[in-house]
């Protein structure tokens, strides 16, 4: 009788067991669809808010059309159908065509053909010209369709964009939500940062990046933030951080970086270009956009920021937004401030910012595409020949134009590189070179490894990165656990 009852009892709870493993699962169920339409819900909020922001600068472009003229042009045997006046540039003027026997809108440039541009003009149209031979889905860069000389003008045929980034930040119409202006936001923010991390994998400085040089492109379905004006653009050496330019290179105050316009130790300009000089005017433009003003109060005020040893960094108000941000690309030593691919990885990590990135790449455009593309040689071997020699600091120049053999590093992953591009070889030794020799270790016989510069910013737990940097995981701290999004 008792082994019937305690056979009884266990039958009773072995279903009362399963009954509870089976609304177990179906809770499972119910709330992996419940994400899953959160999901959906979010996404077509994104979709909604971004064809939103397509629309508003569509209408923007359209008041930035001021008046009709129409007349032809033949541009490398293709002819152009001059439709309107749409603004006038630092040197030239800008007008809406087509193609004519296809109907495809375009934008000519049209200049004055002077001795103290053809150089710019010139040096704009060679880097065109090859980075478009680099193939990529939603290109960076304005496409180039071809130039003409003439002897009063030349003119330039491009890809249409229909609004400039400052002519949209500055006219918004939307109605300003806390979403929209967070998802509206990091739409520029990335897509700018993804633009400079393909000029970074060319080793190009493009030397006056700010909002009337990014464009909107509109695409089959959205639209891409693009470059243009490359006239100030510098192909540096891929073993070189910073390189001297001309006194009067073109500029514009404010977004020229603190290298740019300081001076020497006998008060005379020193013209430094950085490899991160780029993402310093983008630092400053994010500023601008978000903060609604430059960090400094005048012309005067940045310049003694810059020759100020003492200075410190730039400090972004919280009520700005986006502060982790700006704060990384803001550093006024260059070699401290962050790169746009280092910040682009940053951005996909963050645990805010990292879902908006990962809703941008699935359905809006590729993030970090650009980081891995592959450039064709010939175009490499090309890109080289645009780079100026005589500018490079740090070392002399051979007059064969090529730079002087440097000590390479020793690579930190030895026989376990798996890296076999010529830039990376170029810049490292590793086992078998001539020059390799095993890395320094430290007293305690490790070797050490240098300091991660984002400190507690960093959301990098990878292998690959406690490999290369010291810091480790139990050193970090979650310094946005109480981020809010910005107002």
């Amino acid at each position: 009788m008792g082994l019937i009852h305690s056979k009884a009892k266990l039958d009773a709870s072995e279903r009362e067991q399963k009954l509870i493993m089976r609304l177990n699962a179906d809770m499972e169920k119910q709330l992996a669809a419940q994400e899953e339409a959160n999901k959906r819900q979010q996404q077509a909020t994104f979709e909604q808010m971004v064809a939103m922001l397509l629309a508003v600068a569509q209408s923007k472009a359209n008041e930035t059309v001021t008046s009709d003229e129409k007349f032809e042009i033949q541009i490398e045997n293709t002819t152009y159908e001059i439709i309107q006046f749409i603004s006038r540039g630092g040197f030239g003027k800008i007008y809406k065509a087509k193609v004519r026997n296809t109907g495809r809108t375009v934008a000519i440039k049209i200049l004055e053909n002077t001795p103290d541009i053809q150089e710019e003009i010139k040096n704009e149209i060679s880097f065109l010209r090859l980075i478009k031979r680099i193939p990529i889905d939603n290109h960076p860069v304005i496409e180039y369709r071809g130039s003409k000389l003439t002897e009063k003008n030349i003119f330039i045929a491009m890809e249409f964009a229909i609004c400039d980034l400052y002519t949209f930040w500055k006219n918004k119409t939307f109605h300003e939500t806390t979403e929209q202006i967070t998802i509206f936001g990091m739409v520029i923010i990335v897509y700018v940062l993804r633009a400079l991390a393909f000029l970074e994998k060319l080793n190009i400085i493009h030397g006056d990046i700010k909002p009337q040089n990014i464009v909107l492109v509109p695409t089959k379905q959205y639209f891409c933030i693009k470059l243009i004006d490359f006239g100030a653009a510098e192909k540096m050496y891929t073993q070189r951080a910073q390189l001297t330019v001309d006194v009067d290179k073109v500029h514009t105050i404010f977004f020229a970086s603190p290298e740019f316009l300081r001076y020497d130790f006998k008060n005379r300009i020193s013209r430094q270009l950085h490899k991160t000089s780029d993402v310093w005017a983008a630092g400053v433009m994010f500023y601008l956009l978000f903060c609604g003003e430059f960090p400094w109060n005048d012309e005067n005020a940045y310049r003694h920021f810059c020759n100020d040893q003492h200075a410190e960094d730039v400090v972004v108000p919280a009520s700005g937004g986006y502060r982790m941000i700006i704060e990384l690309l803001l550093k006024k030593n260059p070699d401290e401030r962050s790169s746009a691919k280092a910040t682009l990885i940053q951005l996909k990590t963050h645990p805010v910012f990292g879902k908006i990135v990962e809703s941008l790449h699935k359905s809006f455009c590729p993030v970090d595409d650009v980081c891995h593309m592959e450039v064709p040689d010939d175009v490499r071997q090309e890109l080289v020949k645009l780079a100026r020699p005589g500018h490079y600091t740090g070392g002399s120049v051979p007059p064969s134009g090529r730079p002087s053999a440097e000590k390479r590093r020793t690579c930190r992953y030895g026989q376990k590189c798996y890296k076999k591009d010529a830039d990376h070889r170029e810049k490292f030794t590793h086992p078998g070179d001539a020059d390799y020799h095993v890395s320094e270790v430290s007293d305690n016989g490790f070797r050490e490894n240098r300091k991660c510069r984002y400190g507690v910013y960093c959301y990098r737990f990878d292998n690959r990165t406690s490999l290369k940097y010291s810091n480790s995981r139990s050193s970090y701290v979650e310094p946005f656990s109480s981020y809010s999004f910005p107002t």
